[in-house]
Parts: C-alpha cells; sequence; structure tokens
C-alpha cells in the first residue's frame, strides 16, 4: 500500500506534434504524453557536486551555452567555466570508444577519491575526466577509482580501506585491495552496509543483518509457463513476527566483528549515522506500534549501550512508515563539535528542532510556531546558526521553503527567494548552498547562495518552452473545508485541455489519501499520482486531488484526525471537499461521478464507493491494500489488532461490500509484493458473496506498480472505465 512510483519510458519523437483531439486513439494518446510530462522539460538533473576546499562544485549542464559537459562554478565569485568543451568530450570518448559517440541529456559522476578529476560512466564503461588538464582515460574495470560511482562500495574517510557489499554479505579491503574482513550472507539473513557506515576516524564501520528466518511469507506463483512456480517471500503482516535488524561493529585492523546488544521488545530500527568525533555509533529504535522512539548510542570498543533520550506519545505515534522510508534519516542532527544535537519533536503540537547535550539532557527548543520544520539541512555553530526546511509562510502550507535560525531560539528567518518546493545542499565550509526549487507555475531553478546573504548566482534554468507548445497549464489549485466544517483543506484540480465552460464534465477524484504521504502537488512537475491524474483529465474528465485530514505535513493534531480509525474519516472530507468544489464550478456535473486510487489510494477507492455510494457512480481500484497487511504501514496509526479490534472492524471493506452501488473494477498484479493479492482475492469474494457485480483485471507477474508496457495498459483502463461508466463531456 506504500505511494505509487510510476516508471517513465521515452517519448518518441511525434510528441513534439500538435495534439488532434477529435479522434478516441488520438486523445489516448494525448493523455499518454502527459504521463510523460518531464521528459519534455530540458533540465540539469544531475546531482552538484561540492569540492571539500574552495567553496568549488561541479555539476553537469543540460541546458544553455555550456550544455552537454560538466562545468566547475566558483561560489566565491560565481564564475564558471566548462571542464572541456561539450565538442571536445564527445571527441576523446569517440577516440576511446572507438566509434563516434552521442552523449546523454544526463551524465552522472563522482568526485575522485583525490578531487583532481570527476568520473563517470559512459556505455558500460568508466572513465576519468582531470580537471586541470580535460583529459578523458579509460578506467580498468578493477580501478578503485571506479568505486565512486558503485552505491555497493563505501570507502574509510582515513587510511583507504573500503567496505564492498557482496550480494547478501560484505567485505572489508584494505589499502592493498586485500580482504580484511569478508562475512556471507545467508537466505532471508542478509548483511547491508548503511549509508555512512565508516566512523570519522576510518576504524570501525557499522554493518547491520536484516533477520527475516521467522517472518510470515506470502506466495507469489510464477504463471509464465504450464509448470506454475510458487515463490515465498517475507512480509510482515499485522500482528505477525517482525523481522530483526541485527547492528554489528567491524573493526577491520583486527578483523573483529562485534554484535550490538539488542534491545528489548520488537522493534523497527536504524543506523543514526556517528558522533562527530567517533566515540559513538547512534541508533533508533521504533516500537512497532509508533509510540515509542529511542535514541541509542553504542561504544565501538566496549560495545557498551546507552540510551540517549525516549520520545513517546502514547496517545497518539511518534513515527509510521513515512518515517521508516526516509523520516528517521532527518531525526537527529550532531552538532560538529560534538557537544550535543538536534532532535525533530511534534511534542508541543507541531514538529520542531530541540538542542539536547550529549548526556541526553533537553537544553532547549530552537524552533517554535504553529507550522512544521521538515529537517535540518545545515548548521553553523561557530555563527551561531542553523538552516531547516520548514512550511512556516501560512498561505503556502505544504511548501518547503529555507529558513534560518539560531541555536539559541528565536523567529526564523526566510532565506528561500521563491515559493515552491525547495531542496538544500551545503557546501563543506557552510558558507554557501545549491537551492534547487520549483513551484506549480514555475520551472525548476538551481541557484548558488551565499549563507550570509551576500550573493546569488543562477546555476541552471530548466527550459519547460515544449509544454506551452502543448497547450499545458498548472492545476488550477482548491482550498475547501473538511467535513467538520473548520478545517481547511488544500487541493487541485485538473481540466482537459480543450476544456470550455459552457459544457457538463463527468469529475473523478483521484485519491490516496494514506496517513503517511500528501499527493497534492507544490512543485512544478509534481508526482507520478498527479501526472496520472492530468492525464485522466485529457480524455474528457475534472479531475480533483485533495489531501484530507489525517495526512502528514501539518499540524500533529491534523494527522492525529483519524489516528486509530483509519477509513473513517477521509472520505467524508473527500466528498465536502468535492461538493464545495462545485459550488462555483457548474462545468462540474456531480451526477457522474467517479473515484480512483492506486495502493492505499485503492483502498480509498473501495471505501469511497461503499461510503457514499449516492456520490460515487464508477470506482477503479488498483492494487488496494487492507488493514490487515504490511505492518509498518498499519499499526502505527491503528494500533496493534488485539488494542484496538474495533478500529480494524470498523475500516474494513469486506464488511461494506453490500453498499455497493455503482460499477466497480479492481485490478491487482500477481507479483505485488506491497499489496498482496489476497487483499483483492478476499474483496472479490466479499463481493460475491454480497451478490455484487463487478469487473477484475489481474495483471501476470506484474509487480504493487506494473512496470512498461503493462503500465500504459492499466492507465488506458482506467480511463476507458470511466468513459465507459461516466460518459464523456455534454
Amino acid at each position: 500500500m506504500r505511494c505509487v512510483f510510476v516508471s517513465l519510458g521515452l517519448l518518441v519523437m511525434s510528441l513534439f506534434s500538435p495534439p488532434v483531439l477529435a479522434l478516441p486513439d488520438a486523445r489516448r494518446e494525448f493523455a499518454e504524453r502527459y504521463v510523460h510530462l518531464p521528459e519534455l522539460i530540458r533540465d540539469s538533473l544531475v546531482p552538484p557536486r561540492w569540492l571539500r576546499q574552495g567553496d568549488r562544485l561541479i555539476f553537469w549542464s543540460a541546458v544553455g551555452k555550456d550544455s552537454g559537459t560538466w562545468v566547475l562554478m566558483h561560489a566565491r565569485t560565481g564564475a564558471m567555466k566548462p571542464l572541456l568543451a561539450s565538442a571536445a568530450l564527445r571527441t576523446q570518448l569517440s577516440r576511446l570508444m572507438g566509434k563516434p559517440v552521442r552523449l546523454p541529456a544526463q551524465m552522472g559522476f563522482a568526485l575522485a577519491p583525490d578531487e583532481r578529476g570527476i568520473v563517470f560512466a559512459f556505455e558500460g564503461r568508466t572513465f576519468a575526466l582531470g580537471l586541470s588538464d580535460g583529459r578523458v582515460t579509460a578506467l580498468a574495470p578493477t580501478d578503485p577509482a571506479t568505486w565512486a560511482l558503485s552505491r555497493a562500495h563505501q570507502r574509510a574517510p582515513v587510511g583507504g580501506a573500503v567496505a564492498v557489499q557482496r550480494e547478501d554479505g560484505f567485505a572489508v579491503l584494505g589499502s592493498d585491495g586485500r580482504p580484511r574482513v569478508e562475512r556471507p550472507g545467508e537466505e532471508n539473513h542478509g548483511w547491508r552496509l548503511p549509508d555512512k557506515a565508516w566512523s570519522p576516524d576510518g576504524r570501525f564501520l557499522v554493518v547491520t543483518r536484516d533477520d527475516l528466518r521467522g517472518v510470515h511469507t506470502i506466495p507469489l506463483v510464477d504463471y509464465s509457463s504450464a509448470l506454475e512456480r510458487v515463490i515465498p517471500v517475507p512480509y510482515v503482516k499485522v500482528g505477525t513476527p517482525l523481522a530483526r535488524t541485527e547492528f554489528h561493529v567491524v573493526e577491520p585492523s583486527t578483523g573483529r566483528v562485534t554484535q550490538v546488544p539488542p534491545v528489548e521488545g520488537e522493534t523497527h530500527a536504524w543506523f543514526a549515522g556517528w558522533r562527530p568525533r567517533g566515540g559513538e555509533a547512534l541508533f533508533l529504535h521504533l516500537t512497532r506500534d509508533g509510540k515509542r522512539l529511542d535514541l541509542v548510542a553504542v561504544d565501538p570498543v566496549s560495545g557498551e549501550r546507552r540510551r540517549v533520550l525516549r520520545e513517546e506519545r502514547p496517545e497518539s505515534f511518534v513515527g509510521g512508515l513515512d518515517f521508516a522510508l526516509e523520516g528517521w534519516s532527518w531525526q537527529v542532527t550532531p552538532l560538529p563539535d560534538d557537544s550535543g544535537f538536534l532532535w525533530m519533536s511534534e511534542r508541543d503540537g507541531w514538529r520542531h528542532v530541540y538542542l539536547y547535550d550529549a548526556a541526553g539532557t533537553l537544553v532547549r527548543q530552537v524552533t517554535r510556531g504553529d507550522f512544521p520544520v521538515h529537517r535540518v539541512v545545515g548548521i553553523a555553530p561557530q555563527e551561531d546558526a542553523i538552516f531547516v526546511l520548514a512550511s512556516a509562510d501560512s498561505g503556502a502550507p505544504y511548501e518547503h521553503l529555507l529558513y534560518r535560525g539560531t541555536l539559541k531560539g528565536g523567529a526564523l528567518t526566510r532565506m528561500s527567494s521563491g515559493s515552491g518546493m525547495h531542496t538544500v545542499t551545503f557546501s563543506p565550509s557552510g558558507a554557501y548552498y545549491v537551492d534547487a526549487w520549483s513551484s506549480r507555475t514555475q520551472p525548476r531553478l538551481r541557484e548558488v547562495v551565499a549563507t550570509d546573504g551576500g550573493g546569488r548566482v543562477r546555476l541552471t534554468t530548466a527550459d519547460a518552452s515544449a509544454l506551452q507548445a502543448l497547450g499545458y497549464t498548472p492545476p488550477e489549485a482548491l482550498t475547501v473545508q473538511a467535513a467538520d466544517g473548520v478545517t481547511p483543506l488544500h487541493g487541485v484540480l485538473y481540466k482537459p485541455r480543450d476544456f470550455d465552460a459552457a459544457r457538463r464534465y463527468p469529475v473523478i477524484v483521484y485519491v490516496y489519501s494514506g496517513p503517511f504521504t500528501t499527493i497534492v502537488p507544490w512543485s512544478f512537475v509534481g508526482s507520478s499520482m498527479s501526472l496520472e491524474a492530468n492525464a485522466l483529465a485529457q480524455r474528457g474528465f475534472i479531475v480533483v486531488m485533495i489531501d484530507p485530514r489525517g495526512t502528514p505535513g501539518r499540524s500533529k493534531a491534523f494527522q492525529d484526525t483519524n489516528h486509530g480509525r483509519i477509513g473513517q474519516t477521509e472520505i467524508p472530507d473527500q466528498v465536502a471537499g468535492l461538493k464545495q468544489a462545485a459550488t462555483t464550478r457548474p462545468w462540474m456535473d456531480l451526477e457522474r461521478v467517479g473515484i480512483h486510487g492506486h495502493s492505499w489510494g485503492g483502498y480509498f477507492a473501495l471505501r469511497g464507493m461503499l461510503m457514499a455510494p449516492e456520490v460515487f457512480k464508477a470506482g477503479y481500484a488498483g492494487a488496494p491494500g487492507a488493514l490487515e497487511e504490511e505492518a509498518i504501514i498499519n499499526e502505527p496509526y491503528l494500533g496493534l489488532p488485539q488494542d484496538n479490534p474495533e478500529g480494524y472492524r470498523a475500516g474494513s471493506n469486506l464488511a461494506l461490500a453490500g453498499n455497493l452501488q455503482g460499477a466497480l473494477k479492481l485490478m491487482h498484479g500477481t507479483h505485488d509484493v506491497n499489496a498482496p493479492l489476497s487483499t483483492t482475492l478476499r474483496m472479490a469474494d466479499a463481493l460475491i458473496r454480497a451478490n455484487k457485480h463487478f469487473e477484475l483485471l489481474l495483471m501476470p507477474g506484474q509487480p504493487h506498480t506494473p512496470e512498461p508496457p503493462a503500465d500504459r495498459y492499466y492507465r488506458e483502463d482506467v480511463q476507458d472505465f470511466f468513459l465507459r461508466t461516466l460518459g464523456e463531456p455534454r
């Protein structure tokens, strides 16, 4: 039931031809273009790399006069110079490859270990490019410099050793390339190198081992031949044993591998990094119900463990799926001088930053106000400054903007020049940062900014002229009230390109509503779901997206609206918002309303059909989940089944099968390991028992999100279903 991601294939040149919307097939092709809108934007997508010294960075340029090569930028002066001309890069690569070459639009790269050059891959081979001489050289596959491009290799900060992921095992190689430590993995008990595994002095590294041997398994059936094959896949269902994450400290110089003493009880666990001086490794442990989070420090020499602090929320939860997927990496930020750390907490009702000393004693709350801080992105202790991404603009409660504050507390100062969604990467000195941002109306920009406010230099600008030629317009913003009549909700509305206000259009609610994510776009491109919603609109629908109460990104009270009662508030909010939007838009035909979602959105598409059959006349539920499925998806938001049986019962779609009135279709891939096929089969059984007719599409061998070309088949099936059940504009 996790968020669905769509793989975007290559567009053919015919996509740039003017659209002809008269014929059904032409509309289908035109709608498909909207799924692939990002490919019509020329942008420099490769992340820039800061050099350790000199406040310099290197970036790949895909647009402008220096496009097709790497550029060195001096932040202090704003000067930019290509490492070599694009033509020279092609010439040198052609000579080394022994054939004429054509450069791709994007060329990823990494800094060489000595930072005298960069390394990059091209057509299966690896090359180096010198910063001073602009010379391209081919690297042997065994050259250690190639490791910089591999996520399976982590070089020690000191000493030249490297940790290597080897399938389910790992090895540590010395500077001479010889193994110092090796451990093979076992089935469902493999080793994994976490990010930033090495201690700052290069003496130790942390390795995790995931024990899935006691976990429930689901059967995937391979139907590709007449001799079916059953593949068991570990899957932690609600109330069943969790996987165990073991942490080990490795000392390559001695070959010692020591397991960190486990904590009591079942927890979700993560390695959170090292203290800056390497004295302790930091770990996070979240109870399976999400109500308690511990920060634990471990001495790598003695293995002694101490609990630094505990965050508890007995009446609600501290963290859930969004925490497990990404939030844990932002939870704790050690101070550079090792005197303490910054900790994220919602204890005052909003997500804010708190300062603790190294012993775990609270010093003070650093940020405060009726807005959430999402993460700490930089610290400058010598200037008593911290930099955070926050949503402190009351007019745009979901936008991620950069602010500057102090460790002493007080008001934040906005640093972002534009609205929308910002991501920030600081230079090693902390004097500059790259600000990459876009809004619904502004294509992505990248700027280099001085933290003292001294200057802002444009690095790259996305070229979205092809979208303008297509006739693209940003979605229309919506602000409505929730079903409580008080709480403001935000959404967007998509129209067909040939929208005519004199006609009446069928309406589709594109829903997700999961308690761990939002889907309403605040950036120029948006997400795979917003792209699909826009594509659906191009088939002749008005498509509405709203983030209801119970979703993250705002206050703790806003998200806690549905805590323990998933499925009871979200559809009323969608219905209330839909009806309000239509009061000022007479071209929205509320006699012809459909609902569609995938994954958690599939659960809520079913929910809408069963809770509000008088509103939703047609529904298409893709890969719908259920509250009995994966533990981390459900338990933090509902509690454990034995503690909240009524919440699980009330949120079940099975018990409401008899309410179905409109047209319903279900889709599921047979190789889904996020929301298992059994969820749809149980729903089908309930509908059959209730004598309710429905349609079912099974996609053999497809995972949770269908892969090309099946993904397009699925999208068009959704569009055609609503054309058949709701009709065209009138």
